[in-house]
């Protein structure tokens, strides 16, 4: 290397790559690389779900269930058009667990990690981690990896041990129940092992286990960059929380409670009325939080009205924070929309939260986010109306649950046609994809070498 700078002027404009430069050059787009990845790992996924090994005893899988369901699960959705407890024994929900845990924390991740902790590569594989999890700058991205494992485990443990004391009585079984449990609604995947499709039904009623899994669920959304930023704050590394910390927990917590609230003014003389005060506040809480992003439900939503729908669809809508587990636009696109709208009615310049102004990319990518996933949204709920029958509102639910990899379901999963399914199954993988995709799209702008004429065009 001494010999090469010996040769270069001081002067001179010639930089010097590095050895990897020649190979990075080569490689294919990091945003295809991701999408292909999960691709592969979908089909691989669907092949072990689909061989007999991976069912119980005298039941069958058709493989365009196996791939609905790897999908589901790599994508940590929820939806299943088969009961995860009666059709897969203990190898197939190992394999569903797997796949949740790649699709949750993002195998880019993992794989990143590995290849950073070794520095293998360098600035372009950085950028690619900071697409993955949604980080405001590059950083220390070996440092964020770690947090991210960190995090993780600790999160999970605490939640295995807790529903493992839950779960108690079920013996050797409750280990198994409460890893999987555990990771799932970390993971905001929605996949639960109580059969029957009945999710947590039968513990409308217990606090510890419905305040462990809102947890795990919320902890899981809000964001690996949220959780590492509140806690250099708790140890006063840093005086107060960015600016995007606040942002994303203010604004969680004000859909929680809306959520909260609006389900149970409008659910506590339907789907609640035979639950006592207590529960019915408790479960209006679990659904609010579930909602967003996990697919878990204690209250049997084939019996929640027109009104609860179009409420549970726009909280699956919006989703989880940027860098969490879940899906949807996120919580700080659905804030900055907001206060867009706010500053445009104050015919305000510029849209302002908390002393700071939200620069013109972010705005811009907030509202490519948010008109694509509606476009979106409106062609597969059209899309679905040709193949079922069953009523607007609840295919839309449907979709709203695909696309924002939430779970929910009203029941109308298992009865869909093949086309549905396969919709639903591209829907899910949109959904995990999009902010990636919107990241890449608008990077690589192009630059307008003439500037036509302005005109004015009424609007309203």
């Amino acid at each position: 290397m001494e010999k090469t700078k010996e040769l270069i002027p001081e002067n001179s404009s010639i930089s010097i790559s590095t050895n990897f430069e020649p190979i990075l050059k080569k490689r294919v787009n990091p945003l295809y690389f991701l999408f292909f990845g999960l691709i592969g790992i979908i089909f691989i996924g669907s092949v072990f779900l689909w061989l007999p090994f991976a069912h119980n005893p005298g039941v069958n899988v058709s493989y365009i269930n196996a791939l609905f369901t790897a999908t589901s699960a790599s994508t940590v959705t929820g939806l299943v058009v088969q009961d995860t407890h009666d059709t897969f024994n203990f190898i197939g929900q190992l394999i569903i667990y797997i796949l949740i845990n790649l699709g949750g924390l993002g195998y880019m991740t993992i794989i990143t990690f590995f290849l950073l902790s070794k520095n293998a590569f360098g600035l372009k594989y950085a950028l690619f981690m900071k697409e993955t999890l949604s980080l405001p700058s590059i950083g220390d991205i070996l440092k964020i990896a770690k947090k991210v494992f960190l995090t993780i485990i600790i999160f999970e443990l605490i939640g295995v041990i807790i529903l493992m004391i839950l779960w108690a009585d079920q013996g050797g079984l409750s280990i198994w129940n409460a890893i999987f449990h555990a990771s799932s609604a970390f993971n905001n995947a929605g996949f639960d092992l109580m059969g029957n499709f009945k999710s947590f039904t039968d513990y409308a009623s217990n606090f510890w286990l419905n305040a462990t899994i809102m947890a795990l669920i919320f902890f899981g959304g809000i964001g690996f960059i949220v959780i590492s930023d509140s806690l250099q704050v708790l140890r006063r590394k840093k005086k107060e929380l960015t600016l995007h910390s606040k942002v994303a927990i203010v604004t969680s917590i004000i859909l929680i409670l809306i959520g909260a609230v609006g389900f149970f003014m409008i659910e506590r003389n339907n789907s609640l009325e035979n639950y006592s005060h207590g529960t019915k506040v408790l479960a209006s809480f679990f659904q609010s939080v579930s909602a967003r992003t996990a697919g878990f439900n204690t209250i049997d939503l084939s019996k929640i009205s027109t009104a609860t729908i179009i409420l549970l669809s726009t909280l699956m809508f919006i989703g989880a924070s940027p860098g969490g587990t879940g899906g949807g636009i996120k919580t700080t696109t659905f804030a900055i929309l907001v206060l867009w709208v706010v500053s445009a009615i104050k015919n305000k310049e510029s849209t302002e939260v908390l002393n700071r102004r939200i620069n013109t990319e972010t705005l811009q990518k907030a509202l490519l986010m948010f008109f694509l996933s509606v476009i979106t949204i409106i062609t597969a709920t059209f899309v679905l109306s040709i193949f079922e029958t069953f009523p607007l509102q609840r295919i839309f639910f449907e979709v709203c649950s695909a696309f924002g990899t939430v779970g929910l379901t009203t029941g109308i999963t298992p009865m869909l046609t093949m086309g549905s399914k396969i919709t639903l199954a591209l829907l899910m993988l949109i959904g995990r994809m999009t902010p990636l995709a919107l990241l890449s799209l608008i990077s690589k702008r192009s630059r307008d070498k003439i500037k036509v004429p302005e005109e004015q065009v009424a609007v309203g």
